[in-house]
């Protein structure tokens, strides 16, 4: 079931990052990210009443907060990358770096996995690869959008990780302590940075608003997968975002879709039924 829910996650995030990375191109990635992360909040508003609750406790608050803050930077690098690069580049090989840091981190606390679930464990990173595979037909991947993806991949490694050690008696509380950390955050590092925080364009703020509600979603069930199982198999699994993320880029954008993304999404497949088993 945790390897269900963090792929199911992923797919709903990639479709997010998607819009997100269109946004960008519209307008400044700061207000852009505001826009999201405000939206983002409301939702995780809106779902908190449906889940039990019954305590939270100082790690609970502690690890939103952090999740919050790593949250935030990473999408500001990752919406940045994606606005200088290719799509078909930029998630991969944020969600390799934010799939491999908590896999080793879970790996060093002792979690136990059989045989059949470290298989399909490195086959879902070997499909990560392949769809990064010769992605950047176009060449516009430049060596900053490569750097910024990368960095963007090590923060949301500590927004697994610090979401991981969270209760289930908290229920999503650490997410709106996240919203309620991140949302600020941004928007002070955008009045700042570009003069201000609300979108100019309709586009731009309907493409940011559908960013964030759709990115809380992905990370309600990206929380319960990290309670609920290895820190690995959640990680890796939630980290194969860039399948839905290219296949909506190839089909919208006209970006290329070469062999081994194909080979990439097939052994993704492969690698979900040997984990779920």
């Amino acid at each position: 079931m945790t390897a269900i829910l963090a792929l199911a996650s992923a797919l709903i995030i990639g479709g997010s990052d998607f819009s997100g990375g269109v946004a960008t191109r519209d307008d400044s990635t700061f207000r852009v990210t505001v826009w999201a992360q405000l939206w983002s909040g409301l939702t995780a508003l809106a779902l908190v009443w449906f889940v039990s609750a019954p305590s939270i406790t100082t790690v609970d608050v502690v690890g939103g907060a952090l999740a919050g803050l790593s949250g935030t930077f990473s999408f500001v690098c990752f919406y940045a990358a994606l606005a200088r690069g290719s799509m078909g580049v930029v998630a991969p090989t944020t969600a390799i770096v934010g799939a491999a840091v908590p896999a080793v981190v879970g790996f060093t606390r002792g979690e136990d996995l059989t045989n059949t679930t470290a298989i399909g464990l490195l086959l879902a990173a070997v499909a990560i690869v392949l769809v990064t595979h010769n992605a950047d037909h176009d060449g516009r991947t430049d060596r900053r959008a490569l750097a910024l993806a990368v960095v963007a991949g090590l923060g949301f490694s500590i927004f697994f990780i610090a979401l991981s050690d969270t209760n289930d008696s908290a229920g999503i509380w650490p997410l709106v302590v996240a919203r309620a950390v991140s949302i600020p955050t941004v928007a002070v590092v955008a009045r700042l940075a570009v003069g201000s925080v609300r979108p100019s364009g309709r586009r731009s703020r309907n493409l940011a608003a559908v960013t964030g509600i759709t990115e809380m979603v992905a990370n309600v069930l990206l929380l319960i997968a990290l309670r609920r199982g290895p820190l690995a198999v959640a990680s890796i699994f939630g980290s194969l975002y860039p399948v839905s993320t290219v296949v909506l880029a190839w089909l919208i954008l006209r970006e290329r879709f070469g062999r081994s993304q194909v080979g990439g999404v097939v052994l993704a497949a492969a690698a979900l039924v040997l984990v779920a088993v």
